[in-house]
């Protein structure tokens, strides 16, 4: 049997991909490109923006062209919060809630099983298997999984499911359910397991990785240890992953896919940011520079606050990396309000922000929200706060110019090996003319000196 995947969405999703792959490999099936033709089409969907809905409806329809007579699987969000929508589509064949994806690969035998019988009916119906959000209530255990972006180098390992936050834009938290997070001792297992397989980063993620063991009665995984010395549990994780023993002459790296400030404070990401192999670069999202904005976006700090996250990890680094998300045309903005936008952004002076224009979402406080900015100025905000982060990230790659920095390296591609810092800022070294293979090993780590813009980061030369 060929199974292909398709991902749409976070890491998160990306992660549970994964997970789902392994499942069908271990019983016998052979994972193929998601563009080539399979037996099975497993779609992962995400359903943050209206688009994300709508490609994923066009992968769905493209898929079953390359095979008419091809199980369709749709899961993820867009299926959680939509299921009776999606099974609708006359080219699915099974729903599956962010509950279920454990499940996927033995309801995808059964369903084949069944197609195989002498009952079966063709017009049948697509099967849904979704668990309400109140059920939601365990952390969904789909063993370790080889989670890789970059090769062999970057792996990921999803600690955390679930948020409470309510974003009155975001339905999230109705996709993925209330807060539960996976126990440590597996974190730790799955992290040692990457690391024997060569991995050297490794990323934790979560849908909301800030609300990580903040659950009722969670503290009770923590050792007596971690208890008595006021660890938090994300603290505690760190701490176990820094004590990590590695071979003499090796080491790896920690990186947070991203910390919310809905739910950490400066108090907070200073005991965070202390930890050895954590890199020195967080995602913290912003998502607006308007205090009034933020207000209505139901997000629970102001923008000084958020400055002063800001200035204490720049107090512990001036070269930490600090990158985010923004939201333009959220309904109310103003022209103010969107100049204390590209005001935070110079303030912040990220690494990198990514734009996403505001569309309401059916089912969010924000749908029923007045005052609507039309299509043409949130277009014009976003091109002007492109611009702005575009000038911002040159002024911060600028300022790592002459210093050396720890890389990472992944690929090696027209004449170059890249890789990032541990501050997250690409990296380009030249290859010389009579270099051998071993100039530098990729998947290792090499210290180098930034010497200048170039393409989507800085080239850099080896300092031995």
């Amino acid at each position: 049997m060929r199974v292909a995947f398709h991902t749409l969405g976070c890491k998160v999703n990306h992660y549970e991909t994964e997970a789902i792959r392994e499942s069908f490999i271990s019983r016998g099936a052979v994972s193929v490109g998601e563009e080539e033709p399979a037996d099975v089409y497993i779609i992962n969907t995400c359903t943050v923006t209206n688009i994300a809905d709508r490609k994923s409806r066009q992968y769905i329809r493209r898929v079953k062209r390359m095979n008419q007579d091809a199980l369709i699987v749709v899961t993820g969000c867009y299926a959680q919060v939509e299921p009776e929508e999606v099974a609708s589509l006359p080219e699915v064949d099974l729903v599956v809630g962010n509950g279920q994806k454990a499940k996927i690969c033995d309801l995808v035998f059964e369903k084949l099983e069944e197609r195989s019988g002498s009952n079966h009916r063709p017009d049948n119906a697509a099967d849904i298997y979704v668990i309400p959000r109140n059920e939601l209530t365990d952390y969904e255990d789909m063993g370790l999984v080889a989670s890789s972006e970059s090769g062999m180098t970057r792996a990921y390992i999803k600690i955390q499911e679930g948020c409470d936050r309510f974003c009155s834009y975001c339905l999230i938290p109705f996709a993925r359910g209330p807060v539960r997070s996976r126990a440590p001792e597996e974190i730790i297992e799955e992290a040692k397991m990457l690391l024997d397989s060569g991995y050297r980063e490794i990323v934790l993620t979560g849908i909301n990785t800030a609300l990580y063991g903040t659950e009722e009665g969670f503290s009770h995984e923590l050792t007596e240890e971690e208890q008595a010395n006021g660890l938090s549990p994300m603290e505690a994780i760190l701490a176990r992953l820094d004590a990590i023993e590695m071979p003499e002459g090796d080491d790896f790296r920690i990186r947070l896919s991203s910390l919310e400030p809905t739910v950490v404070d400066k108090d907070h990401v200073e005991k965070i940011i202390r930890y050895r192999r954590l890199c020195h670069h967080l995602h913290l999202s912003v998502q607006n520079g308007s205090d009034k904005i933020l207000r209505s976006m139901n997000r629970h700090y102001t923008r000084d606050e958020y400055l002063d996250i800001v200035k204490a990890i720049r107090e512990f680094d001036p070269l930490y990396g600090i990158t985010t998300d923004i939201i333009v045309g959220f309904s109310g903005e103003t022209e103010e309000d969107f100049e204390d936008t590209l005001d935070i952004v110079r303030r912040a002076e990220f690494g990198k922000v990514h734009v996403f224009r505001y569309s309401p979402r059916k089912g969010t406080v924000g749908e029923k929200l007045p005052d609507l900015v039309p299509g043409e100025i949130k277009n014009d905000r976003s091109d002007r706060l492109e611009e702005e982060a575009a000038a911002t990230a040159r002024k911060f790659m600028t300022g790592n110019f002459g210093t050396v920095h720890t890389v990472l390296t992944e690929e090696n591609r027209d004449g170059f090996i890249t890789g990032y810092t541990g501050n997250y800022i690409k990296v380009y070294i030249e290859l010389p003319e009579d270099h051998d293979e071993n100039y530098t090993r990729l998947g290792s780590f090499c210290r180098v000196q930034l010497t200048q813009i170039f393409r989507d980061g800085c080239k850099a030369v080896i300092v031995e």
